[in-house]
């Protein structure tokens, strides 16, 4: 069978293992990247496809697509293709010829051994760093070498092959699925030689030479590598923010292992671990900060754009993790020992109340210039206390978060960075297209607007309860229709269009703990009453027990005003 190319697409950039792995070029998988995880299912399924080929009911196998970084090279240096995607199927195929290569010199068919040790294998005139056309992943390198070794240790090949190729550093587990798979075909091809000698062998190795193709994209650009890949792949499996930062960022020191393990070990991955399932969508929010223009399709851009020219992936490093500890406080409410109980309060509440990302740039890089002492505590805390006041507003009127980021991305650069409550105000104040609604609105809402449906329904309901007074239980705390949703036992207190206009406004919403929102469900108002007045753990609910002979149109919409008195001085405009 001859090496001759054989195409499934009319891509021009359709091409075999044999053509991509005969150039000079070599195929990096980054340092770290997860392992190599195919195993003999995947390994039968591809001897299928040859098999197809060999036996004539096929010419050739589509394998997709392979998406790969061109990275920086010296002219006289082997080019270095990055993998986005395709580690697995470019790791099998060239086992395969690896393996090939030992049952040829085992069986001293040295000759075809060496030829294609030299073809696809190494790149024999590079001997100044490694030189094997395909370098795996960190994960990977202590498996890659055992096979190495067991093809170099074989027939007459050690004297050649052992001051020929030069293996990269040791790295990974000695055992896994990389060695398994290996010793899986070799034990595979071992059979067919026995059954049907080398020319069986040399059709099986030219087959997934030639015969198994595949597209290969070479991005102009990393930044595109989340957006190909997405668009070829399953959406559901996407290419992390992180994971390309983390290829960019060492892949600037991938011929140094041990320098490599260092940082990620000791600066990586405890940026990574700090935060945690929050890493990715991390990114966004610091890179506004640094360049306020920037949206989601040129993220990766932005970044490599803020790190510059900095080689240095320790510097790098530094630079990403700077806003993470603001970060945290306004997504999570993981505080740092320098935010005073005030300021850690009012984070508090924006956090229970589910505020929206697009805040978060402000409120990050208001809390790092607090932690430097350029931003007074009264000023962050009521700037703070505005954008709590601003937000809970909106969402209790029912108005989507849709369009603040264009606010808050500029925010700091249009108060010269100087922040205060009235200049924050002024800044949101100063988009027509933002809506702050006034105190009529805000009133009308609390009386007519369907507040159970609401995200911002427990945190007011809560917030209201705290005014009061008393500790309230929050791990415990459901939502109770004093009129309850099923009316049949309240007809004749209440028309169903009342009912209907009535049933979701915050009038007739309280807090209770779960077993008595499930133990009084739609009972009448004088068993509830006596409960809530008696038993239940929330002051709102008592102050209702004890304020209300009864429960209709006319006292929902008496408390539903007493509260309204009470919002709009909780959050003023």
């Amino acid at each position: 069978m001859s090496l001759s190319q054989s195409k499934v697409t009319d891509n021009t950039h359709e091409m075999s293992f044999h053509e991509l792995f005969s150039q000079t070029t070599q195929i990096k998988i980054p340092l770290f990247q997860r392992e190599y995880v195919w195993t003999e299912k995947q390994f039968n399924r591809m001897v299928e496809e040859i098999d197809v080929i060999i036996n004539g009911e096929d010419t050739n196998r589509f394998l997709g697509a392979i998406i790969a970084v061109r990275r920086h090279a010296n002219p006289a240096e082997p080019q270095p293709y990055e993998i986005v995607d395709g580690q697995q199927r470019l790791s099998t195929l060239y086992l395969f010829v690896l393996a090939a290569a030992y049952i040829a010199a085992r069986n001293k068919h040295d000759d075809y051994a060496r030829g294609i040790i030299n073809t696809n294998l190494i790149i024999d005139w590079w001997q100044s760093g490694t030189n094997t056309k395909l370098v795996p992943s960190f994960a990977d390198r202590n498996q890659f070498i055992q096979a190495y070794q067991q093809l170099i240790n074989t027939g007459n090949l050690s004297d050649w092959l052992g001051t020929k190729v030069k293996l990269p550093e040791k790295s990974g587990n000695e055992k896994g699925r990389y060695i398994s798979q290996f010793n899986r075909i070799k034990s595979f091809l071992q059979k067919r030689y026995n059954e049907n000698g080398i020319g069986h062998l040399q059709d099986i190795i030219t087959t997934a030479q030639t015969k198994l193709t595949f597209v290969f994209i070479l991005l102009k650009d990393p930044a595109t590598a989340t957006t190909v890949f997405e668009g070829l792949n399953d959406p559901g499996i996407p290419i992390g923010i992180g994971d390309l930062v983390r290829n960019e960022v060492f892949s600037k020191i991938s011929d140094n292992a041990d320098y490599a393990h260092t940082i990620h070990r000791d600066v990586w991955i405890p940026f990574r671990e700090k935060l945690g399932e929050h890493f990715d969508k991390y990114f966004f929010p610091y890179a506004i900060i640094r360049e306020p223009n920037i949206n989601n399709a040129d993220l990766f851009r932005g970044l490599r754009k803020i790190w510059g020219n900095t080689s240095n992936p320790e510097n790098i490093i530094d630079t990403l993790e700077e806003y993470s500890t603001p970060y945290l406080a306004i997504a999570t409410g993981k505080y740092p020992n320098i935010y005073t109980k005030a300021i850690k309060a009012i984070l508090d509440l924006l956090v229970k109340s589910k505020s929206p990302t697009s805040i978060f740039p402000f409120v990050m890089k208001l809390l790092k210039e607090y932690e430097a002492g350029t931003v007074s505590e009264q000023d962050t805390i009521e700037c703070l206390e505005v954008l709590e006041a601003f937000l809970v507003r909106r969402a209790i009127t029912g108005i989507e978060p849709t369009g603040l980021l264009a606010v808050f991305r500029s925010a700091w650069h249009n108060m010269n960075g100087k922040p205060s409550k009235d200049a924050l105000k002024e800044v949101i104040l100063k988009r027509n297209t933002i809506d702050w609604p006034d105190d009529n609105r805000f009133i009308t809402a609390i009386k007519t607007r369907n507040l159970y449906s609401s995200h911002i329904c427990t945190y007011a309901l809560l917030e209201y309860d705290k005014s009061i007074g008393s500790d309230i239980p929050e791990n415990d705390c459901w939502i109770e229709h004093v009129m309850p949703q099923q009316r049949r036992k309240w007809e004749t207190v209440i028309s169903a269009e009342d009912h209907q206009n009535l049933l979701n406004t915050w009038g007739n919403l309280i807090p209770l703990t779960s077993k008595m929102n499930c133990d009084l469900s739609d009972s009448e108002f004088t068993i509830k009453k006596t409960e809530f007045e008696s038993h239940s753990l929330f002051s709102s609910a008592r102050r209702l027990g004890s304020t209300y002979a009864e429960w209709n149109k006319v006292t929902i919409l008496e408390r539903s005003n007493v509260i309204a008195d009470w919002a709009i001085k909780r959050w003023p405009k």
